[in-house]
């Protein structure tokens, strides 16, 4: 696996006549003031760390509909504070992350797992309030 940082589209991007649809993985070659656009709107999150192997393959395939984030439809896709903080490694807490849209950023193996956690648990509440609001 490579230590390049691969990001999956959220929204349809088309670059160099090829089309990427919501959950696609994006090319290793995106310019980077394309992805550092894409970031910023949340256009483009990390892709899972499972993904990286076959990202070229399924890449502009469109087999995905994108993450599922907080759908009211899917409640079981969103884990409590108490499930957060039973994770037991920072892969299986970023996959989570990814999962409802959270960037935990290209240097979230530096964090502590418990900051991870703690990240995600304020991700959820903040979503959660203004989702209230």
């Amino acid at each position: 696996m490579s230590g390049i940082m691969r990001y999956r589209t959220t929204v349809t991007y088309v670059t160099g006549g090829r089309e990427y649809r919501p959950g696609d993985i994006l090319p290793a070659d995106i310019s980077s003031s394309d992805l550092a656009f894409l970031k910023s709107k949340k256009f483009a999150v990390p892709a899972a760390l499972e993904d990286d192997e076959d990202a070229d393959e399924r890449s502009g395939q469109g087999d995905r509909d994108g993450f599922p984030g907080f759908d009211e439809q899917e409640p079981e896709s969103i884990k409590s504070p108490a499930e957060i903080r039973k994770i037991r490694s920072k892969k299986d807490a970023f996959r989570y992350a990814v999962s409802i849209g959270l960037d935990l950023g290209e240097d979230y193996d530096e964090k502590t797992l418990k900051e991870l956690q703690e990240e995600i648990v304020n991700f959820q509440e903040e979503q959660m309030d203004a989702e209230g609001d």
